[in-house]
C-alpha cells in the first residue's frame, strides 16, 4: 500500500529489512555502473586492499530502493531534489548482512505549492552494528494525492 505525505511525520522510523549482495550480483551491478576490477574480478579483487570482492557504494542504496523504497512512496513523489552526504564509511562484501534503517529528518508541508519535503535519512548497518553506508535524500511529495496515483 502506498504511503503520502500525510501518512508520514518527522522523525518516523521504517525497517527496510536486510540487505545480502552476492558475489553474482556484484559483478553485475559493476559491470554496468561501476567496472572497476575489486568489483568485477574475484582474482583481482583479492589481491586489493579490500581482499576480496566489494559491492560497488552505490550498489545497497540502489538495491534497497528500488526493492522497498520505490513500492511505498513512487505514487506520493512531485520530484526529487537530490541526494546529500552520501558516506561510505565500511566496504560491503559478498553475502555479508546488511541491515538498512529509513527516518524522515525533515517534514516540511509547502501548502502554496501543494507539495511537502521529506528528507529521508537512510543508514546501512552490518552484521556488528557497524554503520557502512548512510546518506540524505530529498524528496519533494504531493499533499494531496494525485488522481493517477493507486490508494
Amino acid at each position: 500500500m502506498p504511503l503520502f505525505f500525510h501518512d508520514l511525520e518527522l522523525h518516523q522510523r521504517f525497517d527496510l529489512g536486510m540487505l545480502c549482495l552476492s558475489e553474482e550480483e556484484i559483478i553485475s551491478f559493476a559491470e554496468q555502473y561501476d567496472p572497476m576490477p575489486f568489483h568485477t574480478d574475484r582474482e583481482i579483487a583479492k589481491q586489493s586492499p579490500f581482499g576480496a570482492l566489494i559491492a560497488s557504494g552505490p550498489h545497497p542504496f540502489h538495491a534497497i530502493y528500488l526493492r522497498e523504497w520505490v513500492p511505498r512512496f513512487k505514487d506520493s513523489v512531485f520530484a526529487g531534489k537530490g541526494i546529500y552526504h552520501w558516506n561510505l564509511h565500511l566496504p560491503v562484501y559478498a553475502n555479508q548482512a546488511i541491515q538498512c534503517h529509513l527516518e524522515i529528518k525533515l517534514h516540511e508541508a509547502k501548502p502554496a505549492k501543494g507539495f511537502g519535503v521529506i528528507n529521508w535519512y537512510f543508514s546501512f548497518e552490518n552484521e556488528k552494528g557497524q554503520l557502512v553506508q548512510d546518506l540524505e535524500m530529498v524528496v519533494l511529495h504531493w499533499l494531496k494525492p494525485p488522481p493517477y496515483a493507486r490508494q
